[in-house]
This record gives structure tokens, C-alpha cells and sequence, in this order.
């Protein structure tokens, strides 16, 4: 595979969701539709970001997948579920060749 850097977005996507509740199936961003083949990882991340810590509703309410599509590329994904939305984005597109599950994060 061809090896490119990380590279970070924070754009929102449109998902699909597959047979686990909340768990990703498919993606479609920048017009362009990812399945998703395997998801590696999986976690939440209820830290306060870079604001100062506040109140316990103030903190992140995000669900992390890292995914892998059929053509083989390895993105980050997250479930932002702060302030009662539910919105997904796309976090980074992660190098390609030679990637483990555990390396990136």
C-alpha cells in the first residue's frame, strides 16, 4: 500500500450503522461512500479537550472507532453525542502501509 502521513480532518460525515447498536458499517464523506470491513478499535473519551476542566456536562461525549474500509484504508471516526446531538465526524485518515490495530492512537 501506498504510505502517506496522518492526516487530521474533523469533518462530519453521514454514517451507517450495522447489527451493534452505534457501531459503524459504512461512511460517506466528501461525497465519496467507505464500507467498512473491520473495525480495530473501539473507545470513549469523556476528557474536557483542551477547554479548562468545568462541569461534568462540560466534557467530551465521544465514542472513538478506529475502521478499516474495503479498500483498505484506515480511518478514525468518532460519535460526538455532546449537548444531546448525535453527530458523527471523521477524525484522521491514518498512515496505510504496514498499520497494526494498535498503532496511531
Amino acid at each position: 500500500m501506498k504510505r502517506t502521513q496522518n492526516q487530521f480532518y474533523s469533518d462530519e460525515i453521514q454514517v451507517s450503522a450495522a447489527e451493534k447498536p452505534g457501531a459503524p458499517s459504512a461512511f460517506i464523506w466528501r461525497g465519496k461512500e467507505y464500507r467498512i470491513q473491520e473495525i480495530w478499535g473501539e473507545w470513549p473519551d469523556y476528557s474536557f479537550g483542551s477547554a479548562p476542566k468545568g462541569r461534568w456536562w462540560q466534557r467530551r461525549h465521544r465514542t472513538y472507532f478506529r475502521v478499516v474500509t474495503d479498500e483498505g484504508e484506515v480511518f478514525e471516526i468518532y460519535l460526538d453525542r455532546s449537548g444531546g446531538r448525535k453527530k458523527w465526524f471523521l477524525y484522521r485518515r491514518l498512515k496505510t502501509s504496514s498499520r497494526s490495530k494498535n498503532e496511531g492512537g
